[in-house]
């Protein structure tokens, strides 16, 4: 009899070892999703819109400042491509007679590392831009898109400058769950605010599934994505019109990039 229980309890003792060697297991591959952030993606992009305003000769010329969050989704030979919110990339003052404006882009790498940046196009209705920064080559890395769309529950990461906190080798990273679709729309559980709009959400993988671009404002804790097949077919389209680009710009003359990008090819 009490081998039979020395034996029993051996058996107990060897299950709760293999219990807590499970769970550890479980731990240390969450704890690892971690590092693999796509930290190097980030940029953090600031906006001067000139607005000069002329009567005759006489002219009056007011800049207007902006900032908003962004990711770096391609890098070629001569620079990356930058994806952000399209209502940053938009000039908000409506232009009238005698008026001119003129907007410039820097992007800053989470290293430090400032570039400017030019505006190729966007698409309002899905709140989506996409900038080249010309020379972003070093300490940055694209983030990869998801194969597939989050399901609800998922797990996601947030990686952005709300209320514009960023200095280098810092921006914030917040976690949240994805709930679901509300009116053409993702919609997450990440706090967010002004400075959010354009940054990257990615799952437990590092791998990209949406991108914020709005917030509640009285309960500040839902945020709003571009729809995850949106944004792929976004990033993809355009991309894939740059390269198109790269190959006939150098055999077909007064090809201007802006030609490629406004074709329906």
């Amino acid at each position: 009899m009490v081998n039979i229980i020395k034996n029993f309890s051996l058996v107990i003792v060897f299950f709760l070892i293999a219990i807590s060697c499970v769970n550890s297991n479980i731990f240390v591959k969450d704890a690892n999703s971690i590092n693999v952030l796509p930290r190097e993606s980030f940029v953090y992009l600031e906006k001067k819109l000139q607005v000069t305003s002329c009567i005759g000769k006489q002219c009056l010329s007011m800049d207007y400042r902006s900032f908003a969050s962004g990711f770096i989704v391609n890098i070629q030979d001569d620079g990356a491509f930058i994806i952000t919110a399209a209502h940053f990339c938009e000039n908000q003052v409506m232009p009238g007679p005698g008026v001119k404006m003129k907007a410039s882009y820097k992007a800053n790498t989470i290293s430090g590392n400032k570039f400017s940046s030019t505006l190729l196009h966007y698409e309002r209705n899905i709140d989506v831009c996409l900038l080249f920064a010309k020379n972003m080559l070093k300490e940055v890395k694209p983030v990869q898109i998801a194969k597939m769309a989050p399901v609800p529950g998922d797990k996601v990461f947030n990686i952005s400058a709300p209320d514009g906190i960023y200095v280098p080798g810092m921006a914030p990273i917040l976690e949240g769950r994805y709930n679901g679709e509300m009116g053409g729309s993702s919609c997450y559980t990440v706090h967010a605010a002004p400075g959010s709009s354009g940054s990257m959400i990615v799952n437990k993988k590092g791998n990209l599934v949406g991108m914020i671009h709005s917030v509640y404002i009285r309960f500040n804790v839902i945020s709003l994505s571009t729809n995850y097949y949106d944004l792929k077919r976004f990033i993809e389209k355009y991309l894939r019109k740059y390269i198109l680009y790269k190959k006939i710009k150098d055999f077909v003359d007064d090809l201007n990039l802006d030609d490629i990008f406004t074709s329906k090819i």
